[in-house]
């Protein structure tokens, strides 16, 4: 870590010390102004730097009681950090997330699930059997830990002996004192992010909001996202999916459920439809994100029938 990400972190991280730290948007604001050079932002004489660089020893023992429970810090200019959400989202990035687990797990290929939290067995038994075909291909799964579909995959894919990238909605206290999570952790099979302090205090109202702020690191992270069964015009599947389809992040799959209006409308709306067996099911009018194009340009669905066979192409 270097000095640059020192100061980040003293900008930008929340501990519990009494200073009221740059949010994202104040962070990317001060840092284009000042060239995008933090040495330029930290002599920059700005009040707001000022006070801030006051809070260097709280910091670094709030560090070390971090990393104590296996907690680290990383910053964007950080070999850990996970670069595609830079790349992609650009001043939409948190400048650093707090981690844990095994960094290397960032840099393998992953397909990201998302779905509602309201959900039947047929739902478990297709995102298995999805998970299953991810996992014979040497993918493992990115999710957001919330209830419903995204646990069925992060559980089932570790449960086969996968690896999974998880981006919380909260802080990640709980889950790390969670068996499974440690289990995981331990055995280096999962890798924890959240831009939620460990020292702010789990509310409804930070769940909502970070929530949704979440769905972007899942689909921007993943090569691609399958969503599995979302509610027509509302709730955080919906927002999520529309809002990457709009803004190219990543392939978005749909299961071709006819019984999902959700389901079917991002399927209007150019998600790629899945089969019950996981088969692309082509259509005239669906279209995918390159992502082998550093212009993301979009291009129709290729030959292909699965997945997997995409994106090992």
């Amino acid at each position: 870590m270097s000095r640059d990400s020192d100061y980040i972190i003293i900008l930008c991280g929340v501990f519990q010390d009494g200073y009221n730290p740059l949010t994202r948007a104040g962070f990317w604001k001060l840092y284009h102004k000042y060239g995008n050079s933090i040495e330029a932002l930290i002599h920059s004489g700005e009040q707001s730097i000022e006070i801030l660089l006051k809070r260097s020893a709280s910091v670094t023992f709030a560090r070390e009681e971090l990393l104590q429970k296996g907690i680290r810090i990383t910053t964007f200019l950080d070999s850990d950090f996970p670069k595609k959400l830079f790349d992609k989202l650009g001043d939409f990035c948190p400048p650093l997330f707090y981690t844990c687990g095994n960094p290397a797990l960032y840099q393998m290929k992953t397909v990201g699930y998302v779905g509602s939290r309201k959900i039947d067995e047929q739902d478990i038994f297709w995102t298995q059997k999805m998970v299953e075909k991810n996992y014979r291909e040497g993918f493992g799964v990115v999710t957001g830990g919330a209830n419903g579909i995204d646990s069925i995959a992060l559980t089932h894919m570790i449960s086969l002996g996968g690896f999974a990238v998880v981006f919380l909605p909260n802080n990640m206290n709980s889950k790390i004192k969670d068996s499974f999570y440690q289990k995981s952790i331990l055995n280096g099979k999962l890798l924890l992010y959240s831009h939620i302090s460990p020292y702010t205090l789990n509310t409804r109202n930070v769940f909502v909001a970070v929530a949704m702020e979440r769905n972007k690191f899942i689909y921007s992270s993943s090569s691609a996202t399958v969503v599995v069964r979302s509610e027509k015009d509302k709730g955080g599947t919906w927002t999520g999916a529309t809002e990457s389809l709009r803004h190219k992040w990543a392939y978005i799959y749909v299961w071709d459920q006819k019984e999902y209006a959700g389901n079917q409308k991002l399927i209007e709306m150019g998600a790629v439809p899945l089969s019950d067996e996981g088969k692309i099911v082509k259509t005239k009018t669906n279209t995918i994100v390159d992502e082998k194009s550093s212009s993301l340009d979009i291009k129709q669905v290729p030959h292909q029938t699965s997945i997997e066979e995409y994106l090992n192409s």
